[in-house]
C-alpha cells in the first residue's frame, strides 16, 4: 500500500451521508494536523530544555496534554461521534487562544491567528451561524481585554514586544497558517464538489424535463391521432346515417318490381312460358341491382380493412351509387370522367370516404343555389406523371377567401349552427385532409369563387410500374 493509501485511509470517514460525511473528512484531516503540529511543538519544548534555553511560551504539560486530547478527538471521531468531536477541537484551540491573549496581550499575533483558526474552525465544522457568533464573541472579549490592560487593571508580560523573534515563533506560526490555509483548501474542494454534481443535477433534470416535454409532445400526438381517427369513424357512420332514407329509397323501386313481377309470373297463365321468362328476367335484374347497392354500403360502413391495390374509377362509381338518391332529391347531376386504369394503394374504404365527403359538400353548396336548372357536379380522374389527380367541382356558392385556409381545420365551419341532418360540424374536409396526407401521401388543395362554385384537387402518388 502506497503512503497515499495509508493517508487517506488515516481520514476517510465512515459516515455514508454527504454532508455528515464531509464534516468528518475536514475533522480527521484537521485532527491529524494539529496532532502533527502539537508534536512539533512538543519536539521544539524538548529540544530548548536540554539546551537550556529559557521558554515563556505555553509549558511543556499543557502541550502534551493538548497533544493527548487530539488522539483521544480522533478515537471520538473514528467512533462516529463527530459533532461532539467537532465541539472539542474548537475548545481545545479556544483555552489556548484565550490564555494567550490575558497572559501576554491582546495583540499577540500568535493568539490572533488562533482566534481566525477558531473562526474558521466553527464555520466549516458546525455552520455560518456559530461562526458569526464565535467572531462577535472575540471582537468583543479583545475590546473589553484591550482596554483593562491598557488601563492597568490586567497586568499583562510583554517580553516578546522587546525581543527578536525566535525560530519556534515562525514555526508556530507556520503551522497555525498551515492548518488555516488546509482547511481553506478542503473546503474550497468540497464547495467545488458540490458544484459540479449540482450542475450535473440541474444538467440531468434538463435533459429529464427536455425528454418529458418530447414524451408528452408524442404522447399528445397519439391521443390526437386517436381522437381525430375515433371522430373520423363516427363522422363516417353519422354520414351514412344521413344517407340512410335515400338508400332504403333506392332499395324499394327494385324490391317493388321484384313484387310485380312475382305476382304477375303467379297470377298468370301456366301456358304463357314467354311472359314466365320476361317477368323472372325482371325480377332477377331488380335483384342484382339490389346486391350491387348493399355490397356498396356494406363495404363503406365496415370498420376493418387494410391496404390493398384497389381501382379508383370503380370506388368513385359506388360512392355515386350510393348518393343518387341525395343527388335527385336535389335535382344535380354527376358526371364521371377518368382513366378506369388507374390502381392506387391503401384502405379503399378510407378512399371512399375522401369521395363521398367531397360529394356530399358539392351537393350541399349546390342545392340552395340560384341555378337551379344547371346544377351539376363534376367529377375527373386523370393520370400526371407519376401521380393521380381526383377532381371533385361544382357551381355552387363559393367560398370566400378569408376561408379557404381554415377549411381544413377540425371543427371549422361558415354555418351559424349544424343543418337538420348533421351537417356543418367541420369535421368532414378536416378527415379527408388526415387521410389524404396520412393514409395516402397525397395532397389537397382547393380553389374557389363567390357564386361561381369550387374545386378540389386530389393528388395521389401511383404505385410503381
Amino acid at each position: 500500500m502506497t503512503l497515499k493509501d495509508q493517508i487517506k485511509n488515516l481520514v476517510k470517514p465512515r459516515s455514508r451521508d454527504e454532508e455528515p460525511r464531509r464534516q468528518e473528512l475536514i475533522l480527521n484531516i484537521l485532527l491529524w494536523l494539529s496532532t502533527l503540529g502539537f508534536v512539533t511543538l512538543n519536539i521544539i519544548h524538548l529540544i530548548d530544555f536540554f539546551r537550556g534555553a529559557r521558554n515563556r511560551s505555553l509549558p511543556l504539560i499543557y502541550i502534551f496534554l493538548i497533544l493527548v486530547f487530539f488522539i483521544f478527538l480522533l478515537w471520538l471521531s473514528k467512533k462516529g461521534k463527530v459533532k461532539t468531536a467537532s465541539w472539542l477541537l474548537i475548545a481545545v484551540y479556544s483555552l489556548p487562544t484565550f490564555y494567550s491573549f490575558i497572559t501576554w496581550g491582546a495583540d499577540l499575533p500568535a493568539a490572533l491567528i488562533l482566534a481566525v483558526l477558531i473562526i474558521v474552525l466553527t464555520g466549516v465544522l458546525i455552520g455560518g451561524n456559530l461562526a458569526l457568533i464565535s467572531t462577535m464573541v472575540i471582537n468583543i472579549f479583545l475590546i473589553i481585554l484591550t482596554y483593562f490592560q491598557s488601563a492597568g487593571i490586567i497586568s499583562v508580560d510583554d517580553y516578546w514586544r522587546k525581543e527578536l523573534p525566535e525560530l519556534r515563533d515562525a514555526v508556530v506560526n507556520a503551522v497555525l497558517f498551515s492548518i488555516i490555509m488546509v482547511i481553506t483548501w478542503i473546503f474550497c474542494q468540497e464547495i467545488k464538489k458540490t458544484l459540479a454534481r449540482a450542475r450535473r443535477s440541474e444538467a440531468d433534470l434538463r435533459q429529464e424535463r427536455d425528454s418529458l416535454e418530447i414524451k408528452v409532445a408524442q404522447r399528445t400526438k397519439q391521443l390526437r391521432q386517436a381522437e381525430t381517427e375515433k371522430i373520423t369513424q363516427l363522422y363516417r357512420l353519422a354520414e351514412f346515417g344521413r344517407l340512410s332514407s335515400g338508400i332504403f329509397h333506392d332499395l324499394i323501386n327494385p324490391l317493388t318490381a321484384v313484387s310485380l313481377n312475382l305476382e304477375q309470373f303467379r297470377g298468370g297463365e301456366k301456358n304463357k312460358i314467354t311472359d314466365a321468362k320476361s317477368y323472372l328476367g325482371q325480377a332477377l335484374l331488380a335483384t342484382r341491382k339490389m346486391e350491387g347497392l348493399i355490397a356498396c354500403i356494406k363495404k363503406q360502413i365496415r370498420q376493418e380493412s387494410g391496404p390493398t391495390i384497389f381501382a379508383a374509377g370503380e370506388e368513385i362509381r359506388q360512392i355515386i351509387q350510393i348518393l343518387a338518391y341525395k343527388t335527385r332529391r336535389a335535382n344535380i347531376k354527376i358526371k364521371f370522367s377518368g382513366d378506369d386504369g388507374i390502381k392506387l394503394y391503401g384502405e379503399a374504404i378510407k378512399f371512399g370516404q375522401i369521395v363521398s365527403n367531397l360529394l356530399a359538400n358539392a351537393i350541399e353548396a349546390s342545392k340552395d343555389h340560384e341555378k337551379s336548372n344547371d346544377k351539376e357536379i363534376k367529377i375527373g380522374l386523370k393520370r400526371q406523371d407519376d401521380i393521380a389527380v381526383m377532381t371533385v367541382s361544382d357551381n355552387g356558392d363559393g367560398i370566400p377567401a378569408e376561408n379557404l385556409t381554415k377549411i381544413f381545420e377540425p371543427f371549422f365551419s361558415t354555418k351559424i349552427v349544424p343543418s337538420t341532418d348533421g351537417g356543418g360540424l367541420g369535421i368532414g374536409l378536416a378527415s379527408i385532409k388526415n387521410i389524404t396526407e396520412k393514409d395516402f401521401q397525397g395532397k389537397i388543395f382547393v380553389a374557389s369563387r363567390l357564386n361561381q362554385g369550387t374545386i378540389f384537387a386530389v393528388c395521389f402518388p401511383l404505385l410503381d410500374n
